[in-house]
C-alpha cells in the first residue's frame, strides 16, 4: 500500500513545510491539493506542478494524486486541460475530479455527467492521466457505488477511475466489501474517512469526519472489502477534522497511519 496524505488541510504551508509534515508523519507521500490558495493552483498547474512533483521525489515522496477544485467537471475548460496536461509533465497518474450535483431530473443529470466524463477520458487518454471520481455521501451522483456504476458503465477504466471513501461510503453505502466489489473494475484509489452522527439543535443530525478508529466506519469490512478485491494501491488520508495547531494534526496523522497498516496488514 502506499499510504498519503490529502494537503487540504496544509493550507499556507510552503511545499517545503509539507514535505516535512509528510516526512514527520512517515507517510509516502502527498494527494495534492491544487486549488485557489495553495502553491500550485488550476491556473499555474502546467508549469508550477512539474516544479512541486520534483521536489517531492528528491525528498523521497511521491505525488501519485491531485486533487482539483470541487467544481471541475467540464474537460473542456482551460483549468482541466492544465491540471491534466500539468500532471502529464510531473508524471502524476491521477486527478480527482469534481462532482456533480443532482439537480432535479434524474435522467438529464446522469445524462450530462456522463458526457462529461467521457470528455475526461478522451483527456486522459491524450495525457496519461487517470481522472477518478470520488463517492461523496449527500446530493452527489455517484454518492455509493451502484450510484457509481450508473456514471462510471462502459467507460474505461484505464482512464477513468473509482475513488472509495470509507467514511462517505459509511453513512451512504452497504458494507463495504459490496461496496468495494461493485466498483471493483474502476477501483484505484481509497480515501480514508471516519464519521461520527452527532445531533445540532437547527440542522438535526450531521455526520462529522474523525480521526480513523473514532467513528462509526467499520475497519475490519474494509480490510475485508479490500483483500476480496486483492487491492495494493494508493491510500490518501483525508483527515478532514479540525486540530489546535499543526502539532496536534502531525499526531493525529501518525496515530492513524499506525492505526491503518495494523487494520490492513493482512492484506
Amino acid at each position: 500500500m502506499t499510504y498519503i496524505y490529502f494537503t487540504k488541510f496544509l493550507q499556507g504551508l510552503d511545499t517545503a513545510a509539507m514535505i516535512r509534515f509528510l516526512q514527520q508523519a512517515g507517510l509516502h507521500g502527498a494527494d495534492l491539493t491544487v486549488r485557489p490558495g495553495y502553491p500550485v493552483t488550476p491556473e499555474n498547474a502546467d508549469t508550477e506542478l512539474p516544479k512541486v512533483a520534483r521536489q517531492f521525489r528528491e525528498a523521497g515522496l511521491s505525488v501519485p494524486l491531485v486533487t482539483a477544485p470541487t467544481g471541475l467537471t467540464d474537460p473542456n475548460s482551460a483549468d482541466a486541460k492544465r491540471i491534466f496536461e500539468g500532471c502529464s509533465k510531473a508524471q502524476v497518474s491521477m486527478v480527482k475530479i469534481g462532482y456533480f450535483p443532482f439537480r432535479g431530473d434524474w435522467e438529464l443529470t446522469l445524462r450530462q455527467a456522463r458526457q462529461s466524463l467521457q470528455g475526461f477520458a478522451k483527456l486522459a487518454e491524450s495525457t496519461g492521466v487517470r481522472a477518478c471520481y470520488h463517492t461523496h455521501s449527500g446530493n452527489y451522483l455517484g454518492n455509493n457505488a451502484a450510484s457509481l456504476r450508473w456514471l462510471l458503465a462502459d467507460l474505461d477504466p484505464h482512464y477513468i477511475g473509482a475513488y472509495l471513501d470509507t467514511g462517505h461510503l459509511a453513512i451512504n453505502g452497504g458494507p463495504f466489501p459490496y461496496e468495494a466489489n461493485l466498483a471493483r473494475p474502476w477501483f484505484c484509489l481509497l480515501a480514508i474517512k471516519d464519521m461520527l452522527w452527532k445531533k445540532n439543535e437547527k440542522r438535526g443530525w450531521q455526520a462529522e469526519v474523525v480521526p480513523a478508529g473514532h467513528g462509526i466506519v467499520r475497519w475490519s469490512e474494509v480490510a475485508t472489502g479490500l483483500r476480496q478485491c486483492r487491492y495494493n494501491g494508493v491510500i490518501s488520508l483525508h483527515a478532514e477534522y479540525e486540530t489546535r495547531d499543526l502539532q496536534q494534526r502531525l499526531r493525529f496523522a501518525q496515530e492513524e497511519l499506525a492505526f491503518l497498516k495494523q487494520c490492513f496488514a493482512a492484506i
